[in-house]
This record gives C-alpha cells, structure tokens and sequence, in this order.
C-alpha cells in the first residue's frame, strides 16, 4: 500500500495529555472539515477523532492510545480511507521513529 500522501504526528489527546495519540493527515483530501468519532467495537479505551468533508472524506484522523489499539484484536479490521488502521499506525511508528507508546 502507498503512504505517500500521508503525514503521520505524534501528539497526545486533547481530554488527557498524558494519553499519546498519532495523527494521520490525508494529504490529498482538502476542504472545510467538521469533527466526528469513529465507533470502536468493544470496551477498549482506544478511540479515533475525525476530521470530514461535508462528502464524508475524512482527512486526518487521531488514533487515541495507539499502542492498546495494536493490541486490541476486535479492531483488527477498521479501515479509513481504504487503509486498515493498524497499518498506519505501524508505519507511523516506523517514521516517527517510535519504538513503544506507553
């Protein structure tokens, strides 16, 4: 899969800055946005904030805890974009040079 028109940062979550997050920015997805929430199976405390387009493309994503996300085996197969969220957070490590979030 291409990441080429994807940014990647870390960050942390806006409720809790002791909870670290990666943001996905979608580089080829542009306009005014509206936030959002995508719903998450299970009780995990992972959570994934949105920005959308009134077309419903989303542009940036902020995957809250991403380390319980890779570990939670419910959310194996939640895609964004056609990109399945795990792997972006894999490749996100991989660029940010991130070996372990706690």
């Amino acid at each position: 899969m291409n990441f080429e028109n994807i940014s990647f940062k870390l960050t942390s979550y806006f409720m809790d800055e002791t909870i670290p997050a990666i943001g996905v920015d979608f580089l080829d997805i542009t306009g005014k946005t509206r936030f959002g929430e995508i719903e998450l199976p299970g009780n995990g405390v992972s959570m994934i904030y949105t920005d959308s387009t009134k077309e419903g493309k989303i542009s940036y994503i902020e995957i809250v805890d991403p380390a319980d996300f890779l570990n939670d085996p419910l959310l194996d197969n939640i895609e964004v974009n056609n990109y399945n969220v795990k792997n972006l957070i894999i490749v996100a490590y991989r660029r940010l040079n991130i070996e372990q979030l706690t």
